[in-house]
């Protein structure tokens, strides 16, 4: 497909390895470029295939792999790929493969063959030149992963710690997929957890006719399993791994209603469900549900400030506004912390606070109705980023938030009904709607009658920023 060079032009000046160019070097680009469409499925590049073609992605998307393992996706305007094996003149060492239907850029070595002789060397430059841009940014990106690889493996590390610290336990897991159980199993060797895994129903009752287990973690398609756990008391806790989903999760919840952990992962990020299965198996062996640094890299300074009338929510959110920009977090994350914190602080100060019989004592005011808390009434507001994620939290005195609230709120809010429960409240009943949609992960850690605790976690990595917001509860 043939496009005019300046439209071209106006297209790739917008690609961040091409901002710097003048307008007269992205002519000479555009002049040897090519658009190509690829349907989805196509491999638009072989592992150990000779490539003399250098690509940009216009639009769709694009699976790298390395002997059948995807180590990355590409999706946005500009990226490339091709350039290592062109400017080596080796095979391709990965595999691309349209996810989708790809438009993309193509330069291709032969279109040099018919530049003139004289022309060839101001050419040979400028293609040298795109190859700097590209490799700057790529090693760019490296050190940027390296930075992010060494925070996620002292997560994983300190979540290892903390089940090390702790008494130990045995652990059932039932996992049909062989991919998810290795992980797993490797991460918790040194711990002094003692793991089985079943692969399906029938062989993780055997195991539950023979052994007792301090947790048993299952997922969606074991959910009977564990319905027979809890009903005949086999095992203290039991956790459900879900899809990453709140609709999808909440049609499993309203159906069993039984669970009271909850975890849902994404099966394609397996660091992340590590970290996830190690955090929740340390809150329940050690019986420590709570804390905000559960998530976050070891060592992090969480900013703590107590809430003890609502007129100061104004201030509070501007405080962590301030540190979370001086932290360098960008201003749409911030905006999302900003709406989430308000709806969290509200939350706290009028919804939470119950008297000795456990009914609600300020959840009928009118939100632009000051309120001031006694000293046992006051919640604590927390704030912190550790490089990957910024984190909210709340934790108030009262520990009255039900599972089953949490269910019913957010199947009103799917459905189109928000606030039909809350006919009797100053709110709008969209609070808890709002915030698990405007965070990335929401937690809710509940001891009843004691205290409750709301974690909100945002990646900082706007390309990360997840389709589906999802949440884990914990209830004890």
């Amino acid at each position: 497909m043939k496009m005019h060079p300046a439209d071209i032009v106006q297209e790739i000046k917008g690609y961040s390895f091409f901002k710097s160019f003048s307008t007269d070097l992205l002519l000479q680009v555009a002049a040897m470029m090519h658009a190509e469409v690829y349907p989805s499925g196509t491999v638009v590049l072989k592992e150990g295939q000779t490539n003399r073609n250098l690509y940009f992605l216009r639009s769709g998307k694009l699976e790298i792999s390395l002997a059948g393992e995807v180590l990355a996706t590409f999706d946005n305007a500009g990226d490339v790929w091709g350039e290592m094996s062109v400017i080596t003149s080796n095979p391709a060492s990965t595999s691309v493969t349209a996810v989708s239907e790809v438009s993309c850029f193509i330069i291709k070595d032969e279109d040099f063959a018919h530049v003139h002789p004289k022309d060839k060397d101001r050419f040979q430059a400028l293609l040298y030149q795109i190859y700097c841009m590209i490799l700057t940014e790529r090693l760019i990106k490296t050190n940027e992963k390296a930075r992010l690889f060494e925070i996620l493996n002292r997560e994983l590390h300190e979540a290892q710690n903390a089940l090390q610290r702790g008494a130990g336990g045995n652990v059932l897991l039932i996992e049909p997929d062989k991919k998810q159980q290795m992980p797993l199993r490797m991460a918790l060797g040194s711990t002094g957890v003692q793991l089985d895994i079943a692969t399906d129903a029938s062989q993780a009752l055997e195991f539950l006719q023979t052994n007792k287990y301090d947790v048993v973690i299952g997922e969606e398609s074991c959910v009977e399993v564990l319905r027979q756990v809890e009903e005949k008391k086999l095992s203290p806790n039991v956790i459900l791994l879900t899809s990453h989903d709140v609709q999808g999760n909440l049609n499993i919840l309203l159906k069993n209603r039984f669970v009271k952990n909850i975890i849902s992962r994404d099966a394609e990020d397996k660091n992340a469900t590590i970290r996830f299965v190690l955090t929740a198996l340390g809150k329940l062996l050690n019986k420590d549900l709570f804390g905000v640094d559960k998530y976050l890299t070891w060592g992090v300074d969480i900013q703590k400030k107590i809430v003890t009338h609502s007129s100061q929510r104004e201030k509070l959110r501007e405080d962590m506004c301030a540190y979370l920009k001086k932290a360098g977090v960008r201003t749409s994350v911030v905006d999302r912390v900003n709406t989430v914190a308000e709806e969290m602080l509200m939350n706290a100060i009028y919804d939470a606070p119950v008297d000795s019989q456990g009914h609600a004592i300020f959840n009928h005011v009118s939100r632009k109705e000051e309120v001031q808390l006694e000293t046992h009434q006051q919640s604590v507001f927390r704030y912190a980023t550790d490089g990957v994620m910024a984190a909210v939290a709340v934790v108030d005195p009262f520990g009255a938030l039900k599972k089953e609230v949490i269910i019913d709120y957010l199947e009103s809010c799917y459905n189109g009904a928000a606030g039909s429960l809350n006919s009797q409240k100053g709110g709008a009943g969209r609070g808890l709607h709002q915030i698990i949609e405007n965070s990335d992960l929401t937690i809710f850690n509940v001891k009843q009658g004691v205290r409750t605790e709301v974690i909100c976690l945002f990646n900082l990595d706007g390309q990360k920023r997840l389709a589906q917001p999802s949440f884990h509860y914990f209830f004890s």
